[in-house]
């Protein structure tokens, strides 16, 4: 059960008025579907003991060229761990469904040498990406604050139910007049469960919308609704940084 209000994840759900109302509006939410533009490809890495950033940071130009000329419409960003001693990083390759190629990543990592420095892994589940932006105004950060969470839909709630109410939460944010977009991913659509990421232009905006939600009079029963909504993990947070 997700248990702090840092995560910013808040969404709200619809009363029914009764059995029968309820009813439709399972129906009618199903019906209601995420739009999937993208798809990404996750891969954690560890440093070796005796290397650091700056192998990373030598390593990044070529790759970046190299992953650029294989795949023209790709992105690319890379999270560091907010620990004291960073000594892991994710990188995250975006991609519209025609193009996508995980394998080509992966390839390109090898062949550009990232085991001299680091051992990584690819998830096995590729996912399905949405961005939800503040009155639908793209949002293109080079670096940005991040915060992840792993959840999953209670039983009777779906995306469709979940996206009702996202507008409003879209809304709170505007208010605080800051740099935040957020992604909801899944595996596939049939899943119950989720990701959700929040990205912030800075820690600043961060500090901004956690003091600004706080003072909201409607921040508690929010929160309500989404722990009956759904129930995630603790959020994860990372600096992160687009570097295609």
């Amino acid at each position: 059960m997700f248990k702090y209000l840092t995560s910013f994840l808040i969404v709200s759900i619809l009363t029914a008025c009764s059995s029968e109302t309820g009813l439709d509006d399972q129906r009618s939410s199903a019906l209601i579907k995420p739009d999937f533009s993208m798809k990404q490809a996750r891969f954690d890495c560890l440093l070796s003991k005796d290397k650091s950033l700056n192998s990373l940071e030598a390593f990044i130009p070529n790759f970046v060229i190299k992953t650029k000329e294989s795949l023209p419409s790709a992105s690319l960003e890379i999270l560091f761990n907010q620990e004291a001693s960073i000594d892991k990083f994710s990188l995250f390759y975006l991609d519209n469904d025609m193009n996508f190629n995980s394998d080509t990543v992966r390839n390109l990592l090898d062949e550009e040498g990232i085991s001299d420095f680091a051992a990584c892994i690819m998830h096995n589940n590729q996912m399905l990406s949405s961005n939800l932006y503040i009155d639908n105004k793209v949002l293109n950060l080079d670096s940005f604050e991040v915060e992840i969470l792993d959840c999953k839909f209670n039983n009777e709630f779906n995306y469709g139910t979940f996206s009702i109410e996202v507008d409003s939460f879209l809304n709170l944010i505007r208010k605080q007049n800051i740099l935040y977009f957020a992604k909801f991913q899944q595996v596939n659509e049939l899943s119950s469960e989720f990701t959700w990421i929040n990205y912030l232009g800075s820690n600043s905006d961060k500090d901004i919308l956690y003091k600004g939600w706080i003072n909201e009079e409607d921040s508690i029963t929010i929160q309500e609704s989404f722990n009956t909504q759904s129930t995630c993990e603790s959020a994860t947070s990372y600096k992160g940084y687009k570097v295609l």
